[in-house]
């Protein structure tokens, strides 16, 4: 699947050989994105962890449960990804479960994670999925964002520990994977 539009953003199905710029996207934009949420000294860790990250993407890619799709800039090359599959939750089996969507600061607001969102959505809803959801930080700025295009809390949350700092991630809804819409 591609999509182009007037600013040279491509929307593509990952090769293979994205693998080192997913990885980049994957660090980069945490440490952007997550400076107020995670301890310091772990996002400043994770450019150490490249090599890592990049087999991880590798295997991904390949993998055939999962569906990942980049954004990729004419001149900039990849500058954002998604990451879907069906849920690992024995609850939400039959539903996509949005993995990760990050994207570099730099090009929110342009509608690149919606495309990114639409393009998976699309995806697994042609595989008979309806429903989604995702885990995202509590507090997170870019909730605005998933509730933008429909996204609701359906009053789940969970915790987990990040080198001594509890983290607090909240469950985000779609009942229906047809027709996202933005709502600017």
């Amino acid at each position: 699947m591609f999509i182009s539009d007037h600013n040279n953003i491509t929307i593509r199905k990952a090769t293979p050989t994205d693998c080192y710029e997913i990885a980049n996207v994957h660090i980069n934009s945490w440490r952007e994105a997550y400076s107020n949420f995670l301890p310091k000294s772990y996002l400043d860790s994770r450019p150490l962890a490249f090599k890592s990250k990049a087999e991880m993407w590798s295997q991904n890619i390949t993998n055939e449960s999962q569906s990942i799709f980049v954004a990729e800039c004419e001149t900039r090359g990849i500058i954002g990804f998604i990451s879907g599959s069906k849920g690992r939750e024995r609850r939400h089996k039959d539903k996509l479960e949005v993995r990760c969507l990050y994207l570099f600061q730099k090009y929110h607001g342009q509608k690149i994670g919606f495309r990114l969102l639409q393009a998976l959505f699309d995806t697994y809803h042609t595989l008979g999925f309806n429903m989604g959801y995702l885990w995202v930080l509590k507090d997170n700025p870019t909730i605005s964002f998933y509730q933008k295009v429909g996204g609701q809390y359906n009053g789940n949350s969970k915790t987990c520990e990040i080198e001594g700092q509890l983290i607090t991630e909240d469950c985000y809804f779609w009942n229906s994977l047809s027709g996202l819409k933005s709502k600017n």
